[in-house]
């Protein structure tokens, strides 16, 4: 609260001064009025409670005035405070802001691609060229229980800003040809990283490396890292100013942790995510090893630097990438001229098998600038 009320002393002079643009400053004053409110009954236990307690219409009413906050006002450094409410209350009661919940959207031709948890088709929004993910679920009932369960994720991806992260515009249930729940974000035209270097075979490897050590260190800088849980080249995608940026953050850790019945698609070579994955997530014994994390991110980004420079996802040429990675197989350095002793010696870093020794994400910026 004392950053709270500094701000608020240095700025309620100016914003009753007059001039163009005193009713905006008079609004955003009114606007941290509002956030000192719900941050001053966030200090109290008992109007906590009654605060992140509210469910239903109170619970939107709530969400929806936050997220009006958050897209119409500057709120500086009190802006951290107000998504974690807005996150922590959508979570409670898996519902997100009502301007997600996007209106019908044409979709056009025919499936460009599938991910492991859902078909990609292009669409148009308003004029807008948009990609549509059209989630797998087992049965209709699963489509409104899989929006709730992405509730606090949908309601987080929304709030972040990074040229390095994919933007999200929001939910969409379309009807044909059956009930799907759809995450919706702009359209790439270059591709995902493995289309864009096949197509593009002089394409800066490094720098685009360096974008996703950018991106997940985005990520992992905030108080709560968000984890993303299934990095690799197929939920990358590369922007027309040819920077890559990550997506598809937080489906496969809802999968994990709901009783959603997903149709999972194994993809590339057939086997899934399985390749980029951390020894301990297949640690059949020891669950608290298999809960995805910084470090699972981190050794997810030494395999995408691998399938980077070497064209093809690790242990492509095994039978059984997850025999390769439970029996600590060591993968073979690309015969790319492009990688330097530097980056192949971070690379293998990133994949040791001992989460602990791994580097974090803002250490391996830091390298590879």
């Amino acid at each position: 609260m004392n950053t709270l009320d500094g701000y608020l002393a240095q700025h309620e002079t100016k914003f009753w001064l007059g001039g163009p643009a005193v009713v905006g400053r008079v609004l955003e004053l009114d606007a941290l009025c509002i956030v000192a409110r719900m941050l001053a009954m966030l200090k109290e236990p008992q109007r906590r409670v009654l605060l992140l307690g509210q469910r239903g219409p109170q619970a939107q009413s709530l969400i929806d005035l936050m997220q009006k906050l958050l897209d119409s006002f500057n709120l500086d450094n009190v802006r951290s405070f107000l998504v974690n409410i807005l996150v922590e209350l959508s979570k409670r009661s898996r519902l997100y802001p009502q301007r997600l919940v996007l209106p019908n959207i044409d979709i056009r031709g025919s499936q460009i691609t599938g991910g492991t948890f859902g078909d990609v088709w292009k669409g148009d929004l308003n004029g807008r060229a948009v990609a549509v993910k059209m989630m797998r679920v087992f049965d209709s009932r699963d489509v409104q229980a899989l929006m709730k369960a992405y509730s606090k994720e949908a309601v987080l991806w929304a709030q972040l800003s990074s040229p390095y992260v994919l933007p999200f515009c929001g939910v969409y249930c379309a009807d044909e040809p059956s009930p799907r729940a759809c995450l919706v974000s702009p359209w790439m035209d270059k591709g995902t990283l493995p289309q864009y270097l096949k197509n593009n075979p002089a394409a800066n490897r490094l720098q685009l490396m360096l974008d996703v050590a950018l991106g997940l260190e985005y990520l992992h800088s905030f108080c709560s890292p968000i984890i993303h849980g299934d990095l690799k080249g197929l939920n990358i995608l590369i922007t027309s100013g040819l920077k890559a940026c990550i997506a598809d953050f937080g489906l496969s850790i809802i999968a994990q942790d709901s009783k959603i019945h997903f149709t999972v698609t194994a993809t590339t070579n057939g086997q899934g995510s399985t390749p980029w994955m951390a020894p301990e997530l297949l640690d059949c014994d020891s669950p608290e090893r298999r809960r995805k994390s910084c470090a699972s991110d981190i050794y997810a980004f030494g395999c995408v630097g691998y399938e980077i420079y070497a064209g093809r996802p690790p242990f492509s040429e095994h039978h059984s990438p997850m025999m390769a990675i439970v029996r600590n197989l060591q993968l073979r350095r690309p015969a790319s001229t492009e990688l330097d002793n530097a980056v192949w010696e971070l690379i293998q870093k990133c994949r040791d098998t001992n989460p602990a020794s791994r580097p974090n994400a803002s250490e391996v910026v830091q390298q590879l600038r």
